[in-house]
């Protein structure tokens, strides 16, 4: 080889160096841009995937919240039908308390013409347990006076004191009481025979008032025994039975 093809061949090496010191080079900066736009890349993905995320947060907090304000919505709407409730509740207890206070207004006379009927009825009727009836009406009386006491409460006594006067009529009793005859306290067993006659013992006597004739009359020997079993069945010595009493037989028309 000659010298001059040395060079050539020299010069073409050198030339091919240098193609591909360039095209290395170049591969060096495309691959850094690879690199660089695959990094670019990466770091876009994770901001998009942070504003996905940002944003499922929103919406779920949206959703979050406008479930809430559909719930206060219907809480609302369902305290607005509860104080509409209450309102028309109120309002009919306003007109019960008016009532009410109608009611008493009208009960206090009532309760009044009621004890003044059981006081005169008391009075004219037969003279039995005077003093228990007597003190019951009291009590009444005393009642009927505090303002304290609900008219419910007054209205019961009063009730609860006919029932009591009605029940008489329909019992046999016994009990014992002082009376005073002649003049001189006497310890006197009574039977009160229902509303229609009283037997009064003092000792052996007998005496015997009627509801169409109230004064104390001897009661006939011959009806002794049956007085004094009568006694005993009032007393629950005995059981119930049926007894004679020296009672007045119907008049004639």
């Amino acid at each position: 080889m000659t010298f001059k093809g040395i060079r050539t061949t020299l010069a073409a090496s050198a030339a091919a160096l240098v193609v591909a010191g360039a095209a290395h080079a170049q591969l060096d900066r495309a691959l850094e841009v690879a690199r660089q736009s695959t990094q670019d890349g990466a770091q876009a993905q994770e901001q998009i995937n942070r504003l996905a995320d940002a944003a499922d947060n929103a919406e779920r907090e949206y959703l979050a919240v406008r479930e809430q304000i559909e719930s206060q919505r219907v809480f609302i709407a369902q305290q607005n039908v509860f104080l509409r409730s209450q309102e028309n509740e109120l309002a009919g207890l306003q007109s019960q308390l008016e009532r009410v206070g109608n009611i008493e207004r009208d009960l206090a006379p009532m309760m009044l013409e009621m004890f003044n009927a059981l006081e005169d009825f008391i009075a004219s009727d037969m003279p039995f347990r005077i003093d228990q009836r007597t003190q019951r009406l009291d009590n009444i009386r005393e009642v009927l006076g505090e303002a304290a006491v609900s008219p419910a409460e007054k209205y019961r006594l009063l009730l609860n004191a006919f029932e009591i006067e009605s029940s008489y009529g329909r019992s046999l009793n016994a009990y014992s009481e002082e009376v005073v005859v002649d003049g001189v306290p006497q310890e006197a067993n009574i039977l009160q025979i229902g509303r229609v006659a009283l037997i009064r013992q003092i000792g052996g006597d007998l005496a015997i008032m009627t509801h169409d004739n109230q004064t104390w009359r001897p009661v006939p020997s011959s009806m002794s025994s049956n007085v004094q079993r009568a006694f005993r069945i009032a007393n629950e010595v005995t059981t119930p039975e049926v007894f004679e009493a020296p009672l007045p037989g119907p008049t004639a028309g």
